[in-house]
């Protein structure tokens, strides 16, 4: 039988009925582990087809799992106008320009990653407008989303294709930001207002997806991640299953899909066939925007404009239909809440399925349901509870808090003192899985670990930002192994190094529960196992 021995290791296992162990063995065929424990008792399992491995004392973990990331949006950040740098909307401008001169006229320029917030001088907060596009790119359609992927910053021509004029009718889950006279500015917020540009621009080249997708997932290997949580389209799933047939798909993939596709997904299963490489967690829905964008649905206004809820993404009815099909099909919902409005309302719909599935006697299936909440940036303290009994997985992005730490402030007021409140739900006992969003943040995990953990990046090197809601490192580590995995309904296969269990785990330059927290995002991945084999980097 064709295996592996990993000996002379450090192996933090993440499992608690045996958290340390110096050896594994792994069978290659089927990809798990056949045991794990000291040198000795591994050893025993070595026979003359046996590869052994010299890990000469260096940690090891079970493989990172990003539990939300869009990663062909992340793949062609490098392809599209990035202008995450830029501090004046002028600046964006010129960006647009240059590709202008670049590009055929008529064809569509995209781009985006703009954040107004971080803007200097006069435009320090407002919104930029169609008028620096259109003297940038006259004779080019322009669409540019901003940093957190809930705005559109668009120019005359775009809105021209797009049909959107003084006369569009406000869509009822979105706006169309205008001036005193009517005429739309440029800024399109939410999917009710951004999907009439989406719908329009020119698809994307299959050959292009490919390319990117294959740099993207290299990169993701490089980091010592083994599983995402992929919150994309068909189109993106489809890709990885073609690699998956090909052999070059070494990454495990759990698709979130949109909600849209639910009807789809209740007729055909769109032929998904469950493997151990792609799988199907559940569904996607937006409750709200963001807190940059100020569309996040709130319980109150935002500071210093008190009239300004937010935007509930989808009608409360229909969220709760559409969390109800769900867990008729046996799917899990994801739902993205960023206020605290939006998160009242999200639980509002898990907890109507969960006592409809108890009266339709589906409550075994709706039990074993796995319903999150992404990002729950801010959450009352009653919904926080409420969290806790109705088993709801916190799946949170720890580089937000402290990305957002400004704006938090800024808009928020004295509510940031709970938002973020990633101890305070560990500590509950609510579920927590780790996960990057990229593209709108990096996903490094040890950079996402050291946000957690420090609460600051180890770049600027400020202060920590509410610092009493710092994870423990090995509470921020089980958030992105068994926690991410016990999100998707995994925590049987992967998320700690376990006998039965996927070998699927990192190798570590330096021991990460021994190095001081600030000197984490200097460590480094020295090698990616996914089965046994190692896939990234050498042991």
């Amino acid at each position: 039988m064709a295996r592996i021995i990993y000996l002379n290791g450090n192996i933090y296992t993440m499992d608690v009925a045996q958290p340390r162990a110096q050896a594994m063995a792994i069978d290659l065929v089927s990809g798990r582990i056949l045991a794990i424990g000291s040198d000795d008792e591994v050893r025993r399992l070595a026979d003359a087809h046996s590869e052994k491995v010299d890990l000469r004392g260096q940690t090891v973990l079970p493989g990172f799992i990003d539990a939300h990331i869009h990663l062909m949006s992340a793949a062609y950040r490098a392809h599209h106008i990035d202008a995450e740098f830029c501090t004046t909307e002028d600046e964006v401008a010129e960006l647009v320009r240059q590709r202008a001169q670049q590009t055929p006229p008529g064809r569509w320029i995209q781009g985006g990653r703009w954040d107004k917030n971080t803007w200097a001088g006069s435009g320090a907060g407002r919104f930029p407008t169609k008028v620096s596009l259109d003297a940038a790119a006259p004779h080019h359609p322009v669409v540019l989303w901003s940093k957190d992927g809930h705005l559109l910053w668009v120019n005359s021509l775009a809105l021209q294709r797009a049909g959107i004029s003084a006369e569009t009718p406000e869509p009822e889950t979105g706006a169309i930001l205008r001036d005193g006279s009517g005429e739309p500015t440029g800024i399109l917020q939410e999917e009710g207002a951004t999907e009439l540009v989406y719908r329009v621009i020119e698809q994307s080249d299959p050959e292009l997806d490919r390319v990117l997708i294959e740099r993207a997932l290299e990169q993701l290997r490089s980091y010592g991640i083994t599983t995402i949580h992929d919150i994309e389209g068909e189109n993106v799933l489809h890709l990885f299953q073609q690699l998956r047939a090909e052999k070059q798909l070494n990454v495990r993939v759990q698709m979130i899909l949109p909600r849209q596709m639910l009807p789809q997904l209740r007729a055909s299963g769109i032929g998904i066939e469950k493997s151990e490489l792609i799988g199907v967690s559940g569904i996607k829905i937006f409750a709200d925007g963001t807190l940059g964008s100020q569309t996040a649905a709130m319980l109150e206004g935002f500071e210093g404009n008190r009239d300004n809820r937010g935007i509930l993404s989808i009608p409360e009815q229909e969220m709760q239909d559409v969390v109800r099909d769900a867990t008729e099909l046996g799917l899990a919902v994801a739902i993205h809440a960023i206020g605290d409005r939006a998160a009242r309302v999200a639980l509002n719909s898990i907890e109507y399925a969960q006592q409809w599935a108890q009266r339709e006697g589906l409550a075994r299936q709706a039990s074993a349901l796995r319903y999150r909440l992404e990002h729950v940036q801010l959450i009352a303290p009653e919904d926080l509870e409420r969290m806790k009994r109705l088993g709801v997985v916190a799946s949170i992005q720890p580089y937000h808090a402290v990305s957002d730490r400004d704006i938090a402030v800024r808009y928020w007021g004295k509510r940031h003192k709970r938002a973020y409140a990633y101890r305070t739900m560990r500590e509950m006992g609510i579920p927590i899985a780790l996960g990057s969003d990229a593209p709108v943040e990096t996903f490094d995990p040890l950079n996402i670990l050291y946000a957690a953990t420090v609460r600051s990046d180890p770049y600027s090197k400020r202060p920590s930002w509410i610092p009493d809601q710092a994870l423990d490192i090995r509470d921020a580590l089980w958030g992105y192994t068994l926690g991410a995995a016990y999100a998707a309904g995994e925590e049987n296969d992967k998320g700690s190094l376990t006998k039965g269990k996927l070998g699927d785990a990192i190798v570590l330059r330096e021991d990460i529960l021994m190095t001081p927290q600030q000197k984490m995002a200097e460590n480094g991945v020295a090698a990616t196992i996914l089965g046994g084999r190692v896939v990234s980097g050498r042991v």
